[in-house]
């Protein structure tokens, strides 16, 4: 059997490339992710100020919520693929669209891990940050969400100690 030369291998492996881009742009690994749609408001509920809100939404409502911006790359695979998957896991953790739907003690749960992500700089990722350098936030802008985060959970564990 005689060896394929350089360039029948380039087609050959261009041609299963094209074909593995054109099926994963039919098939989607981690559902429709890109289906899911809501316009409605985010953290429904909370006592939040528009400056804080804005910040939320510039940093974190592409992955955090259900009023996520698609970008062109993200309908190509293998791209499209891990970027589903982050949303997906995101919006699986914390969905600020759904945020009226929590239950009490997970909003103040979630308000916590919010306070401590933002803080320490775990959130948002650096490998999201590093594509949307808009996302990115300054150290003021931390703390603004970290005391809002802190301030609403104690609002919230005040409201429910008036039930009682």
């Amino acid at each position: 059997m005689a060896a394929r030369s350089t360039p029948q291998m380039l087609k050959i492996l261009t041609g299963g490339a094209l074909s593995l881009c054109l099926l994963g742009a039919f098939a989607h690994p981690f559902g429709q992710v890109k289906r899911v749609s809501n316009a409605g408001p985010l953290l429904a509920g909370a006592d939040i100020d528009s400056h804080t809100e804005a910040l939320l939404e510039r940093s974190c409502q592409n992955c955090h919520s259900e009023r996520t911006s698609w970008p062109w790359y993200s309908y190509v695979p293998p791209a499209s693929w891990m970027i589903e998957r982050d949303v997906r896991d995101a919006r699986l953790h914390m969905n600020f669209s759904q945020w009226g739907a929590y239950s009490a003690e997970r909003r103040e749960a979630m308000l916590g891990i919010v306070a401590a992500a933002v803080r320490n700089q775990q959130m948002p990722p650096g490998r999201y940050t590093a594509l949307h350098p808009g996302a990115v936030l300054s150290n003021p802008e931390r703390e603004e969400i970290y005391r809002w985060a802190r301030g609403e959970r104690r609002r919230m564990a005040r409201s429910v100690d008036t039930v009682r």
